[in-house]
């Protein structure tokens, strides 16, 4: 059976941008797919998980956990808008929480999503939303790259 072609287009744009952030970093250990353990965490009722991109030095305090999306935002309607943000911010703190809780560490995060809308006034009302409600700064892959 074929895999659905979202779930596709998923895999393939996670692995432009991990292949990218392996070629072009610069500073720190990447981890592409790194595997974490909840055990400890009680809150969480999943045991583990997989980051898309971890970064970290051993030397500093901090890590550095970053998700990758393939959300073409001009195809979600607006009543989903805020839930899809909400998944996306509730994986991302379930690594952030860990890594805080249990490892001490102060984390920079985000979420890297393809392309902006265009949509007149989407970008602006994700960015605005992703950081105000649920605390995540947005990425745009076709910015990053130029």
């Amino acid at each position: 059976m074929p895999e659905p072609q979202a779930l596709h287009r998923g895999k393939e744009f996670q692995k432009i941008v991990q292949s990218d952030f392996n070629q072009n970093n610069k500073s720190g250990i990447l981890c592409i797919e790194k595997h974490v353990s909840f055990e400890k965490m009680n809150s969480i009722r999943q045991k583990q998980g997989r980051m898309d991109l971890f970064v970290y030095d051993d030397a500093d305090n901090y890590v550095s956990i970053f998700e990758i999306k393939a959300t073409n935002w001009d195809k979600i309607i607006d009543a989903n808008i805020k839930r899809n943000l909400y998944r996306h911010s509730k994986q991302l703190f379930n690594y952030i929480d860990k890594f805080m809780k249990i490892d001490s560490k102060d984390v920079c995060h985000g979420v890297i999503y393809p392309f902006s809308p265009k949509k007149k006034g989407l970008k602006e009302k994700i960015e605005k939303w992703a950081m105000e409600l649920y605390c995540f700064p947005v990425y745009w892959y076709n910015e990053i790259k130029g």
